[in-house]
């Protein structure tokens, strides 16, 4: 493991991302000033690639907002990408030199190549000396010279792992691991603001690795500086960067550089009323006032810098201006006493090392059982440097790690399956929680027909998904006319507004179909439906997910684990999950199956060493409740050599392979081993 190691990883990673994507153009039409450009459903090349790759096949997603177009032919010309309509495989084009191409002709896009900011960083020998040093400390942190101890004083409604927390700061590098509704994003709120106030000449750098994470953990600062009545310090949070949510600072103008507080206003107003992509010149002078009102608030500059003890920003920014970061310590020192990572479970090792040494102390927030940082490359040591985060070096326990074990957002059936599916039984519902009446009675709502004692729920489904080449991608009809079903009554009834129904699947294909059969049925747009991938964050009263189709390969690997996780988790009351027989043979699926079978098993629980004593053992255990050590379940097979013993845990729904040669040894000796 080396430098050189880590530099190669970057380069395959690079190579194994194309710099551009060509998509044939079924249509190109004028609209106003703008161009509504048709693609050819599924058919992308990818720089160095064949057509048909998994790896070439971009489907049209927000991500390619602001890409760079470009055509050769018939007339070269190239513009900018404005809006991406997925359902309609359509690009708005803006500032076009000329007109697009038309039927079959190609159209090249250029998204952002955020890596590039990070390869040239570790390019820079001296900086990369420095941030290669930063690596042993993550595994074992040092303990740094720190100020005075944070107590949490003013914040009596913490929770004991929350007011562990705040000990974090007295490493070197150190861990918050926030598992879904623990109030992770909180307790950062609370711990900047005791930090800076107990420290005055501390600066501290937090990131996150979107917009939206950035706007939530600076306001949670704000509003923690707020009611523990520091107000001599919310003058020095800034928020950097000019693509914020502004109806999200209204009334904390402050953290937004610049004077204009009416500016903040008329932007929060003008995005609130974003125009249907569909309507091309609303979309434009939309645009174009969004734009300018943005320039008039951007001042991510030095100065700003110098002069603010807390700034906020992109991980992605904070790679980009690496340079002017590292210019608020001349003298080569760390410029800001702690770098806060927020979601930092989703940013690669070799982006989090590079920014390190902006620290003296680095915190890293989030949680390794959810999504992962994207990495495209198979070669190994991408996947070591560009696939893991800094979670994956991470002591296995110790001062410098505290997991948040108590969790306010999901109903307690909702809570114990993902706790015992993902996290060994060690989240539960939070004392207060449990203690509020309100809390129980919202998350007690009947929906669709599912009554208001089942939060969790498995509609099955007839028919198993399967790949369509015309929707490119997995879909299943049956599921998507369910879910539309259901969410059309449940609105219907009144008794449930759009806002509060989250429709989330792994695959963009079977979202474009749950969108059209929603819309069939007059549901308003307003029902989020997602891809699990853009879901995390998010949390509904209900969650409907529907993995399409349980039997491709992608959905039984340890990202798909995650990705189950975050689909699960999103929910507060309800979580109906559509599984087909198919689906049900998943490994990552069929544990939900059998919890739920499982689930109030009032059969004795028969010991395994006593069954063990018997002749005809393991043959006499199958289908019997059985108990072995912690183990609890359901014997339901037997190995073809008699060697193997399969017990079905009912706490988590997982297959367990017991040795029936070592229950034989000890029903002979109870003290083999």
């Amino acid at each position: 493991m080396s430098l050189a190691d880590l530099r190669a990883a970057i380069d395959a990673e690079l190579a194994a991302t194309p710099e551009f994507y060509d998509f044939k153009v079924l249509r190109s039409e004028r609209d106003g000033v703008l161009w509504r450009v048709t693609l050819e459903p599924g058919y992308v090349y990818a720089e160095g690639q064949r057509p048909g790759q998994a790896s070439a096949q971009a489907l049209l997603d927000d991500s390619l907002d602001g890409a760079s177009a470009w055509w050769g032919s018939p007339a070269r010309g190239g513009a900018s990408v404005l809006a991406v309509v997925p359902e309609d495989d359509q690009l708005v084009l803006q500032n076009a030199s000329g007109p697009p191409p038309g039927p079959d002709f190609l159209i090249r896009l250029y998204p952002t190549r955020f890596l590039n900011a990070v390869a040239e960083a570790w390019w820079d020998t001296a900086w990369a000396e420095r941030a290669w040093a930063c690596l042993p400390d993550l595994a074992a942190p040092q303990a740094v010279a720190g100020g005075p101890t944070l107590t949490g004083a003013p914040f009596r409604w913490l929770r004991p792992a929350q007011r562990a927390a705040l000990s974090l700061v007295d490493h070197g590098s150190a861990f918050l691991w926030g598992p879904p509704g623990t109030g992770k994003t909180t307790t950062l709120g609370v711990l900047l603001a005791e930090y800076l106030d107990t420290r005055p000449a501390a600066r501290v750098l937090l990131l996150s690795t979107t917009n939206q994470a950035v706007d939530l953990a600076t306001i949670a600062v704000d509003k923690a500086l707020e009611k523990g009545r520091r107000e001599h310090c919310r003058g020095a949070v800034r928020r950097l960067g000019a693509r914020f949510h502004a109806a999200a600072y209204a009334g904390r103008e402050h953290l937004i550089p610049g004077d204009d507080g009416g500016v903040i206003t008329r932007l929060a107003r003008a995005e609130a009323a974003r125009p249907s992509p569909r309507d091309t010149a609303a979309l434009k002078l939309w645009s174009d006032r969004v734009a300018a009102l943005r320039d008039e608030l951007r001042a991510a500059s030095l100065a700003v810098l110098q002069q603010c003890r807390l700034a906020s920003m992109t991980t992605t920014r904070a790679a980009f201006t690496l340079k002017t970061l590292r210019q608020l310590a001349p003298d080569g020192e760390p410029p800001f006493d702690l770098v806060v990572f927020d979601e930092a479970s989703q940013v690669s090792l070799a982006h989090a090392l590079v920014l390190m040494p902006l620290g003296r102390a680095c915190l890293f927030a989030g949680d390794p059982l959810q999504l992962s940082p994207v990495q495209r490359s198979p070669d190994r040591l991408a996947r070591r440097w560009l696939g893991r985060s800094a979670f994956a070096e991470k002591p296995v326990r110790g001062p410098s790690v505290v997991l948040l074990d108590e969790q306010s957002r999901m109903a307690a059936p909702i809570s114990d399956l993902v706790s015992d599916l993902f996290y060994d039984g060690a989240l539960r519902v939070a004392t207060d929680a449990l203690a509020s009446p309100a809390w129980t009675a919202a998350r007690r709502r009947a929906f669709a027909g599912i009554d208001a004692d089942t939060p969790v729920s498995v509609q099955r489904m007839k028919r198993d998904g399967a790949w369509s080449a015309t929707e490119r991608g997995p879909v299943r009809r049956e599921s998507a006319d369910a879910i539309a079903d259901a969410v059309a009554t449940a609105l219907e009834s009144g008794e449930w507004s759009p806002d509060e129904v989250i429709v989330l699947t792994p695959f963009r294909a079977q979202r474009a179909l749950i969108r059209q059969r929603l819309r069939a049925r007059g549901v308003p747009e307003s029902v989020k439906v997602s891809t699990v991938h853009r879901a995390q964050g998010s949390e509904a009263p209900v969650v409907l997910f529907d993995p399409a189709d349980g039997t491709q390969p992608f959905l039984q690997t340890e990202e798909a684990r995650r990705l189950v996780n975050v689909a699960l988790s999103r929910a507060q009351a309800k979580v109906v999950v559509y599984l087909s027989a198919g689906d049900a043979t998943n490994p990552l699926l069929a544990p939900i199956v059998q919890r739920l079978r499982l689930a109030g098993d009032t059969r004795e629980a028969v010991p395994l060493l006593d069954l063990a004593r018997d002749a005809g053992f393991p043959a006499n255990a199958v289908g019997r409740r059985v108990v072995a050590g912690r183990l609890v379940g359901e014997a339901d097979a037997v190995s073809p050599d008699g060697q193997q013993l399969w017990v079905v845990n009912e706490r988590s729904g997982a297959r367990v392979a017991i040795d029936v040669a070592f229950w034989r040894a000890r029903a002979v000796d109870p003290a083999a081993r």
